[in-house]
């Protein structure tokens, strides 16, 4: 048998496998929800096997109430939280994992989740007792663990669990979406590209949404409206050139929301905390320390250099940004190509909204 029909076997018991009905992530999901785990993951096959098959929906084959995966109370973003608090436990136990963990369930005082290290040789499921300050290898594969803890009960299918896993945050925490601009509004913003001549890769721009922008929203913190509203509906995921690219290492948004979560954390330390209640990053270089940011407080454009200590306004508004930007490159073109890239601030799996 493979290991889809070792883990059908497993689960399944007196069931009838006509009447099963689960949904597996796409080869592209996969590889997206790969980035945001530890290296070694890729290793885990029982894990990856897991995803193909079932990773969307369960098809009621678990009862588990507390298994993260398929848990309604779970979002990435509260998970994120949770294996920062386990993170500082190990490190307090000096027993950090090398290359990571990957938390899987909270159960009581008891944690499970992979432990990513070279000098384990096995890729049990491990436990990490609160109580009694223990940790101890269960003696599980992630097939025994799904098992012996998620498929208790084989006698009836139970209700159809979809992952909540992977979204970024809870459907509670979504604020409403808002109206879209009005095509008048959006051509009144789009003009600011055009001078002598029309902005030349305009047709290039791509924008997000309104159900897109109440997720950046609730992800990243900040009240969209006004200019940053239509920045981001006119051309949020690509700005054709007007702007440097974010670099590839932080293109994605779990990078991006450490980054933005790095630059609150410098205003309101070291410089002026208004300016960090709610922003928007244009450009970062996190090994310089450099950022290019919208600050909501007075609708301005900052440039702050860490290294130097210096933060100043480089535009009054986004406007004068984009006005000025366009200006530059009508007069000497894009010097850097790669700016065409799209950015990547949600994911964007072809399952869907997993909500």
């Amino acid at each position: 048998m493979n290991e889809s029909q070792i883990l059908m076997s497993k689960l399944l018991g007196p069931r009838d496998p006509a009447e099963l009905n689960c949904v597996g992530f796409s080869a592209r999901d996969i590889d997206e929800i790969l980035k945001y785990a530890p290296p070694l993951m890729a290793r885990y096959s029982q894990f990856l096997t897991f995803l193909s098959v079932m990773g969307l929906e369960d098809g009621g084959l678990l009862d588990s109430g507390t298994f993260f995966h398929f848990s309604p109370k779970q979002s990435f973003l509260n998970l994120r939280l949770e294996c920062e608090n386990l993170y500082e436990i190990f490190l307090e136990l000096r027993s950090l994992p090398k290359e990571g963990c990957y938390l899987l369930e909270i159960n009581g005082d008891e944690y499970y989740y992979f432990d990513f290290d070279f000098d384990k040789k096995n890729q049990h499921v491990y436990v990490y007792n609160d109580k009694t300050k223990s940790i101890r290898d269960s003696g599980w594969d992630f097939f025994a663990y799904l098992d012996n803890r998620c498929a208790v009960d084989k006698s009836q299918f139970h209700h159809n669990k979809r992952c909540t896993r992977y979204r970024e945050v809870l459907p509670e925490q979504l604020p409403a979406v808002k109206p879209a601009p009005t095509k008048e509004q959006v051509t009144d913003f789009l003009s600011l590209l055009n001078h002598e001549h029309a902005y030349p890769r305009i047709d290039e721009l791509k924008g997000y949404n309104m159900h897109e922008i109440a997720r950046l929203e609730a992800v990243y913190n900040i009240e969209v409206s006004e200019e940053l509203l239509l920045y981001l509906y006119t051309m949020g995921r690509n700005q054709a050139g007007l702007i440097a690219p974010i670099p590839k290492g932080h293109c994605d948004w779990i990078s991006y929301f450490y980054a933005m979560t790095e630059l609150r954390e410098l205003l309101e330390e070291y410089y002026i905390k208004e300016l960090a209640e709610e922003l928007y990053i244009f450009e970062m270089d996190e090994e310089l320390d450099n950022f290019l940011f919208y600050s909501k407080s007075d609708g301005g454009v900052y440039y702050l250099n860490n290294n130097t200590e210096r933060l100043e306004i480089v535009y009054k508004s986004i406007s004068e940004m984009l006005f000025k930007t366009s200006k530059s490159i009508e007069k000497h073109g894009v010097e850097d190509t790669s700016k065409t890239d799209d950015s990547v601030l949600l994911f964007d799996l072809e399952a869907g909204p997993l909500y």
